[in-house]
């Protein structure tokens, strides 16, 4: 009976032993992971708690904690990259407005202070100084537009619409400028009518967007075209050129707010980098997705779905 109790108590006397070492492991857990946290909140994000208990609940709080570092790493790099964003917007926006006017102001300077300057020559002075203006006018509404619709202030209401005939009246409208270029335009609509759930100002405005944007960028080649299909529940719609495309660099970044090709800067259809944005952004509003591919001098997609 003695040695029965003498067993029972050495039993308990292991078990409060590992209890007060596996106790000592926690506090010195516990202790580590707040010397992380602290080295963590003076700015040292690149720290993360190595898990080496066996307590199961002190691994989960590990994980937890670096779960949340993670996420605070991610709003770090986004919030540097938006304050780098707006520093690039703010060098584009001076840019694209300082040169126009400029040009502008030397317009005007001609037409009031070129003693030799004859009728004709005021007047072809007076229609470039009118498209310099529109000009102006249309990437200050582009700003207006993107800023509109990035704060949530511009309501697009979706309805059921004919998407086919949509795209029908948008591409006859770019069929006499598309032509002045010496390209084809190529449709492929299907003959029955396709619905879907959009904005028909946005649809307006994407396609504009797009198609203007092949014009810019596209003019190498010889065709641009529209495209419409249906996919499961979904409504697919392909704009496309056969120009010089975009390299695997910049296929990542054209969606970004101000980003251009830098070599259009210097051609007539130079663009502000704002189309493709508002094209994303709207699409998005209408809870669909855009997507780029591009193979040079073959075939240069932009598609995107919308819900039937």
């Amino acid at each position: 009976m003695i040695e029965l109790l003498l067993f029972i108590i050495l039993i308990l006397l292991i078990i409060i032993v590992l209890l007060a070492l596996k106790n000592l492991k926690i506090k010195k857990d516990i202790k580590y992971i707040s010397s992380i946290c602290e080295d963590i909140s003076s700015n040292n994000t690149n720290l993360r708690i190595k898990v080496t208990s066996s307590n199961r609940d002190v691994k989960k709080l590990c994980q937890s904690i670096n779960h949340l570092i993670n996420e605070f790493h991610k709003l770090q790099i986004s919030d540097y990259e938006s304050r780098e964003s707006m520093k690039k917007m703010l060098s584009n926006v001076s840019h694209d407005l300082r040169t126009p006017l400029t040009v502008m102001l030397g317009y005007i300077d001609q037409i009031n202070y070129n003693k030799n300057i004859s009728e004709s020559g005021k007047t072809d002075y007076l229609l470039k100084l009118g498209a310099k203006t529109n000009e102006v006018i249309e990437l200050i509404n582009k700003f207006f537009t993107l800023a509109k619709l990035e704060s949530g202030d511009k309501e697009i209401v979706l309805d059921k619409i004919n998407i086919s005939e949509t795209l029908r009246e948008i591409v006859l409208n770019f069929y006499s400028i598309i032509s002045e270029k010496n390209l084809s335009m190529e449709v492929s609509i299907p003959d029955t009518d396709i619905y879907c759930y959009a904005n028909k100002d946005a649809i307006e405005r994407i396609l504009n967007n797009l198609i203007s944007n092949s014009l810019k960028y596209g003019y190498e080649g010889t065709s641009i075209g529209v495209s419409l299909y249906e996919e499961a529940n979904v409504v697919w719609i392909e704009e496309w050129d056969n120009g010089k495309g975009i390299n695997s660099l910049e296929k990542d970044k054209v969606f970004q707010r101000l980003y251009t090709i830098e070599d259009s800067r210097n051609k007539d259809y130079s663009g502000s980098g704002l189309g493709l944005t508002i094209v994303q952004t709207l699409v998005k509003r209408m809870n669909g997705d855009v997507f780029l591919e591009s193979y040079p001098f073959k075939k240069t997609t932009f598609k995107f779905y919308l819900n039937k």
